[in-house]
């Protein structure tokens, strides 16, 4: 397993035994801003918000001045889409280009006043974006069209770069967070060195080297989420049941923190985390069957706990949060249209 360079010095990722303190710690309510954008996918810092329109064409809304935007695409009328908006609001997407036979998707991203960019034009490879930051770099997943399933995780400054995996035989990568360093977060499926199948939490230097997470003590699987500025990896943890019931951190000089959902009435919960903050603030949602409604969206910070989302009127947020941003203001969808949650000042 490949070490981590920490200040210089190469560390082993480290695990960590204790869990802190769980339990719902209070609530915390916001106002709900109707969002333009019928697909909103992302959210910036300044409150910009990206996804598509009804027409499948990207678009964007800043929420600071209510401007909408469309973008070009690449080729003619076909569908695009934006997946990604850094803190600073560099987007990034995926645009169709014509295959032999069918659309396929390709990494796209805006530089200056340009319309959408390319990361290449070649119809083998399907592409899949799921992060950006403020240095513009692109990272995400990409499938050849000919052997679907082959998952490859890139990055994208200059020119796309396979991410490689560790040593041993993996059917599948894919980077699914950057931050602003540059350390890209993913994840990996395969065989490993020691010749066990598993599927582990991967995490890629700004150099391109690798190291994998040790998997928890208990064999549950870690769903890596997001990546803090700080380099804490933020993601929840799924029982061999399916289902999520806590919340996972992991540093590497420090190993995992396991912070176990709220369940008062002591009963079995369904946890996600969708998204973190660069400060590592979490959203996510749990579902409690006992609970009133059971569907409970949440704001969880180191220090803090686990915080119920409610609405102006007091009342839980009816749906699962989609994105955070350094403001703690959150993408949510309620009923047919997304709305931008911001936070009771």
């Amino acid at each position: 397993m490949a070490g981590l360079s920490v200040g210089g010095t190469p560390v082993t990722p480290a695990r960590a035994d204790a869990a802190p303190a769980t339990g719902w710690t209070g609530t915390v309510c916001g106002s709900l801003t109707r969002v333009p954008v019928p697909f909103a996918l992302d959210l910036g810092d300044d409150g910009l918000v990206v996804g598509y329109d009804t027409r499948l064409r990207a678009m964007s809304w800043q929420a600071t001045t209510g401007t909408t935007r469309w973008y070009g695409g690449i080729e003619g009328g076909l569908r695009s889409e934006l997946t990604a908006v850094s803190p600073g609001g560099r987007v990034a997407g995926t645009a169709a280009v014509q295959g032999p036979r069918y659309e396929i998707a390709k990494a796209v991203r805006v530089d200056g006043p340009l319309p959408l960019v390319p990361v290449d034009r070649s119809p083998d490879r399907y592409d899949t974006v799921r992060a950006v930051n403020d240095a513009n770099t692109v990272v995400g997943a990409s499938d050849p069209v000919a052997s679907p399933g082959r998952t490859e995780a890139f990055v994208w400054t200059d020119r796309r770069r396979v991410l490689p995996p560790p040593s041993g035989a993996w059917s599948s990568t894919e980077a699914v967070a950057i931050n602003a360093s540059g350390w890209v977060l993913g994840s990996g499926a395969g065989t490993d060195a020691t010749g066990a199948f598993r599927r582990q939490v991967l995490l890629w230097s700004p150099t391109g080297g690798v190291t994998a997470l040790p998997p928890l003590a208990d064999g549950s699987q870690v769903v890596p989420v997001a990546l803090a500025d700080d380099g804490r990896v933020v993601g929840y943890r799924v029982r061999t049941t399916g289902r999520g019931d806590a919340v996972v951190t992991w540093t590497s000089s420090g190993g995992y923190d396991v912070v176990p959902a709220p369940t008062p009435d002591g009963s079995p919960v369904d946890l996600q985390v969708t998204d973190a903050d660069a400060d590592g603030t979490v959203v996510g949602a749990i579902r409690d069957e006992r609970a009133t409604p059971p569907l409970r969206p949440f704001l969880y910070e180191t220090g803090v706990g686990f915080q119920l989302m409610l609405d102006s009127a007091g009342a839980p947020l009816p749906t699962v949060p989609q994105a955070i941003n350094g403001g703690h203001e959150a993408l949510v969808r309620v009923g047919a249209h997304p709305h931008l949650w911001t936070p009771c000042r």
